[in-house]
């Protein structure tokens, strides 16, 4: 009885293993079978549909930046920079810490060069008061330079020799220190060289007593944007 048992036992045995056999090397057919290894296994319509809802990268714009398809616009390169960042601009915030004794005999302070063109703001006493002004000279004969209501020259400029280009003076009074500010009456001014290589516009302010008598005797600032 004993050896008739494991005698069954060790073909039930056997059975179960070639069972579990053929169904895994069945599951391996049918994996082989239905598992996609290649886009030919795909339908022409199927994988359009599927390029259509993905989308395609857009082609890198300048700088590295994803182009018109991409999730950013094209962006184009920035051209060169001038000072505080923005090209053909010279722009100027200064002061003058105590007037000058006259008009004749100012403390000045140099806001820009272009090309042989100094523009300077001027700070002096005017009797009672404290005034402030924007000049431009040349050292270049047969250069122009002119400012709003005629302010400048419209004959060329005398070489080394400043003239007033803002049209306006900002005056308070020096005893009590009273603040002004002279800025949008001034308008735009220009220049251009003699052989016209290089011409300009310009536009300053200028401010006395702005910080009251702690503060400095003068203000200035503006811009020139050459051509």
């Amino acid at each position: 009885m004993q050896k008739s048992k494991f005698r069954h036992l060790r073909y039930a045995n056997v059975t179960a293993t070639l069972a579990l056999v053929f169904a895994m090397s069945g599951g391996a057919l049918a994996a082989s079978h239905y598992l996609i290894s290649s886009t030919k296994q795909i339908s022409p319509s199927v994988l359009k549909k599927l390029k259509g809802a993905n989308g395609k990268p857009g082609a890198a714009g300048k700088e590295g930046a994803p182009g018109p398809q991409g999730n950013q616009g094209l962006q184009g390169k920035e051209g060169a920079a001038g000072k505080e960042g923005v090209a053909g601009v010279i722009r100027w915030r200064t002061t003058i810490a105590a007037a000058g004794a006259s008009e004749a005999a100012p403390a000045t302070v140099v806001l820009a060069k272009v090309g042989p063109f100094t523009v300077t703001g001027h700070c002096y006493v005017n009797t009672t008061k404290t005034a402030g002004a924007t000049y431009i000279e040349t050292s270049e004969k047969g250069s122009y330079a002119e400012g709003y209501s005629g302010r400048g020259s419209e004959a060329a400029l005398e070489v080394e020799k400043p003239v007033q280009i803002s049209d306006l003076t900002a005056e308070g009074l020096t005893a009590s220190h009273v603040a002004a500010f002279t800025s949008a009456d001034d308008g735009s001014w220009g220049g251009q060289t003699a052989n016209g290589s290089l011409a300009f516009n310009g536009f300053a302010s200028q401010g006395v007593w702005l910080s009251g008598e702690s503060g400095p005797a003068c203000s200035f600032s503006g811009y020139v944007v050459t051509e």
